[in-house]
Parts: structure tokens; C-alpha cells; sequence
């Protein structure tokens, strides 16, 4: 007998496919007309031919229960059937993530391998965002978002690192060991800027190809140039971060500071008065460090001078932990002293001294510590000024030789010639009291050629034999 013809469905071909049996209740069954278990009733009417179905053709249950089907399809118990399924189209696994919160929660098992590489972020107990375990990177996170972002950042983080394995990786030695070395543009920007800062290099060399070729041929062929505007940057930010350092962390650890001053002058005619801090540290160590270096545009007088270190005393919170001054032993500085007193006896504290005319003086404990140096340099300086006839004439002969390229070739050719290595000889510096001292050093190990060669080409005998004796005796002393 041929099949009678089908039935469309209220859902579709497509929908009759997707359905693998029909399910039928027991109240549903009486007024549709379908057939039923143990009956012949064709679902058309009654003028058609009808032919009775068999019993295995339309299978009739008693309930809706689909767990068995979802076990069948994602791999997940659903228990009694009332928790929301976050199904991951793009895990490869299938994985699904089950929640028992609708509001964004991950209370129940979590079994999507991305989890595996994320952190979670909550807020008020509701997870809200994933930070990536390797690269740091932060991606939203509730359970309305899914986790196939999360996926994709996940196997794209996973290529770069297995392509950085790859690449051959450079042994540093660190006081902890041997340990793989990457090389880091922030770090050699930070560096350079210390570099230029040490050895007082242009703020451009790292732009030149010079510097460029160097490097990359020396040291690291990933180094990238960096521009002068760049290194101003850093060059900034590095001054800022050590001086906040020193601000927050290391001075505020010392108990007591001592402060050395002085006037400093650059070729530009611009004078500046530095302030430095000596302290022991925690390991007992004596450190000291600057923490001011001020431009002084007027006169040096004790006032301006007082008024530029206390500034900067007070600018960094050490005004009750000052012990000591030390400063030049000039008048100005003395005065600077006197102003400075009242400021910073706070450590040590004072006591009344009362007098005749001033029944309200008060000696401070504060200690006044005169430099020593300055002291010594005003002792050589004064009895250097009874022998300045004899150190002008070897001023002047030095001077001499060092104005003609052409008797520098002479002297050189000379020196050569009697068997000895040629050299320059500089001149002493008036703020450099020991610069008289390397003068004559370098000089007399020359004093046969160097006297020669000024008598021959000077016109006139300039250097006698008292001038040398007298030098060795300097040398001496």
C-alpha cells in the first residue's frame, strides 16, 4: 500500500528535519487527529484514502525533558533542568561555561579552557573583567559577554610567545644567577639618560647615526633611535622620579643630615650654589647626595645665600633633622651661618645665654663645621704668593710654547729626537689650588729639553737653574 502523503509542519521543513521524533502529550492527542498507539486514523479527511500507520512510525512520550539531549549535545548535566547555558561558539572544545547567577556571577564550574589563562576581576561578588595571565591585557568579562573574545586574545597571545621562543634569548648575569636577557626600549632610554647625565654628552647623540651604527654593531642590533625631544623627556622624568625617591623614601629614613654648600660657576656667567646632604644609612654606610643645585643671578651676600639653602632644606623636610653646616670660610658664608641658625637648631636645640646687653640672646648647639679644604687652599695660596715671581716665569714659557702649532711640531721633533715622549704641558687654575702642584709635575720630568728648547727659541734666558731648584722644593713640600 503507498505511504499517504505527509502533513506540513507548523515549523517548517527545516524544523521537521531538525526534530529527530515527534512527542505527543496524552490531552493533545484525542482532538489533533493524529494517530495515536494501536490506532488507523490517517491526519486527512475522510474522502482520501487512508492507510493505517504502524506502531514504530511516530513514537509518543509522556513529557518534555530535554536534559538528555543537552547532556547528548554540549557534555553538561543540567540537573533539574532551571540553569542557563553560555554556550562558546568559538571553543574548540565545546567547552561551556555554567553559572547558577544571572547577573554576571561565575559561582558554578567554570570548564572553558580560557580561564585557564585569565584572571577574574569581581565587583561587589559579579565578575566584570579578565586580565590576561601573560601580556596583562583587560577585556570585559561578564557572563552576557561570552568568552569567544577572550578565546581569540587567548590563542593570539599563545603565537607571540611561541613565537618569542623561537627567537635565540641572551644569558644576563644578575647577583641571583644567570637569567634570560630581552631587551627593553623603556630601559634603554633610561639608561642613556644616565649616561648622558654622567659624562655630560649632547642630548642628541641618541638620534645620530654615529651612535645608531655603534650600538646595533656592538651591542644590540634591536636598539631604536631616540630623538632629542625624547631623551628631554626622560631626562625629566628620571630627575623627577629619583628626587621624588630621595623626598619619600630614603631621606625621611635618616635620622640626622649634615649640609655642605658652595658657589659653583660655569662658563656662561651664571653662578649656581649646590646643597648637599651627608647622612649613614641603615647599613652604616656614609651616603651623601645633592639635593639642590639653585641658579644665585645676585649678590653673594650672606642673606641671598642663607635664603637659596633654606629653600631648599625646607623644600625636602629636613629643616629638624640638620646637625651641622658646613660652608667656605669666607665672611659672606659666616653671615649666611648667623641667618641660618635660628632655622635649623631644631635637632640639637639651644639654651639661654643671657648677657648685659642682651638679656634675651640664645646659643644655639647647632654645629658650624668651616671647610677644611678652603682652609688648607688659603694656607697654600698664601705662601705660594712669595714664590709667584718663579711660578709667572714658568707660566710664561709654557704659554710660550703653546701659542705656535709651529714650535709644538719643533718641541715634539725635539723630544723625539732626545729619546723621549712627546707631550703638552697645560696651565694652573686659580680655583684649582693643587693645578700649580700637577703643573710643575709634569714639568720637570722635561727640564733638560723643555729649558733647551724655550732658551733657543724665547730670544732671552727665562728659566735658571734657581727656578728649578725651586719647583723641586714645591714638589717636596
Amino acid at each position: 500500500m503507498a505511504r499517504p502523503p505527509k502533513r506540513p509542519l507548523r515549523g517548517g521543513a527545516g524544523a521537521a528535519r531538525g526534530r529527530g521524533r515527534a512527542r505527543l502529550s496524552g490531552s493533545s492527542a484525542s482532538g489533533s487527529g493524529l494517530a495515536t498507539r494501536g490506532e488507523n486514523k490517517h491526519p486527512l479527511g475522510d474522502g482520501e484514502d487512508q492507510a493505517p500507520y504502524t506502531d514504530d512510525l511516530l513514537e509518543v512520550e509522556d513529557d518534555d525533558d530535554i536534559r538528555d539531549d543537552a547532556a547528548g549535545l554540549f557534555g553538561v548535566d543540567l540537573g533539574d533542568g532551571n540553569q542557563p547555558i553560555d554556550v562558546d561558539g568559538d571553543d574548540n572544545d565545546g567547552g561551556v561555561e555554567v553559572s547558577t547567577d544571572t547577573h554576571g556571577t561565575s559561582s558554578g564550574k567554570k570548564v572553558s579552557a580560557v580561564w585557564d589563562y585569565f584572571h577574574e576581576i569581581k565587583e561587589k561578588g559579579i565578575r566584570v573583567r579578565a586580565i590576561c595571565k601573560h601580556c596583562h591585557a583587560r577585556y570585559t568579562a561578564r557572563s552576557a559577554a561570552g568568552t569567544g573574545h577572550l578565546r581569540r586574545h587567548m590563542n593570539s597571545c599563545m603565537k607571540k610567545r611561541d613565537q618569542a621562543s623561537l627567537v635565540q634569548s641572551k644569558l644576563a648575569l644578575n647577583p641571583d644567577g644567570l637569567n634570560n636577557w630581552v631587551y627593553d626600549p623603556l630601559i634603554a632610554r633610561t639608561e642613556l639618560c644616565r649616561l648622558i647625565a654622567r659624562l655630560d654628552l649632547p642630548l642628541g647623540i641618541g638620534e645620530t647615526d654615529a651612535w645608531e651604527d655603534y650600538i646595533k654593531r656592538a651591542h644590540n642590533p634591536l636598539f631604536q633611535k631616540v630623538s632629542r625631544q625624547t631623551t628631554t623627556r626622560d631626562m625629566s622624568k628620571l630627575f623627577d622620579e629619583q628626587r621624588d625617591m630621595l623626598m619619600k623614601s630614603v631621606l625621611p629614613v635618616a635620622s640626622s643630615i649634615s649640609l655642605t654648600s658652595d658657589i659653583w660657576s660655569r662658563n656662561a656667567k651664571e653662578d649656581y650654589i649646590s646643597v648637599v646632604a651627608h647622612y649613614v644609612s641603615a647599613d652604616w654606610e656614609l651616603q651623601k647626595k645633592v639635593i639642590g643645585l639653585r641658579l644665585i643671578d645676585v649678590s653673594h651676600s650672606g642673606d641671598n645665600i642663607a635664603d637659596r639653602i633654606a629653600s631648599v632644606v625646607e623644600e625636602f623636610g629636613l629643616i629638624d633633622k640638620v646637625f651641622s653646616v658646613s660652608l667656605d670660610n669666607a665672611s659672606a658664608n659666616s653671615r649666611a651661618y648667623e641667618i641660618l641658625q635660628p632655622m635649623f637648631f631644631g635637632y640639637l636645640g639651644s639654651y639661654p645665654t643671657p648677657t648685659p646687653t642682651d638679656p634675651n640672646k640664645v646659643q644655639y648647639l647647632l654645629v658650624h663645621q668651616r671647610c677644611a679644604c678652603h682652609i688648607i687652599n688659603l694656607i697654600v695660596k698664601s705662601g705660594m704668593k712669595r714664590l709667584k715671581p718663579y711660578t709667572e716665569d714658568f707660566r710664561t714659557a709654557i704659554s710660550f710654547l703653546n701659542s705656535s702649532n709651529q714650535r709644538i711640531a719643533l718641541f715634539k721633533n725635539y723630544c723625539k729626537a732626545q729619546g723621549l715622549r712627546p707631550r703638552k704641558f697645560g696651565l694652573d687654575m686659580d680655583v684649582r689650588w693643587n693645578s700649580t702642584f700637577l703643573m710643575l709635575k709634569h714639568l720637570l720630568p722635561y727640564k733638560e729639553v723643555f729649558d733647551v728648547f724655550i732658551t733657543s727659541n724665547y730670544g732671552s734666558t727665562l728659566l735658571t737653574a734657581q727656578h728649578w731648584h725651586v719647583a723641586e722644593q714645591i714638589m717636596i713640600f
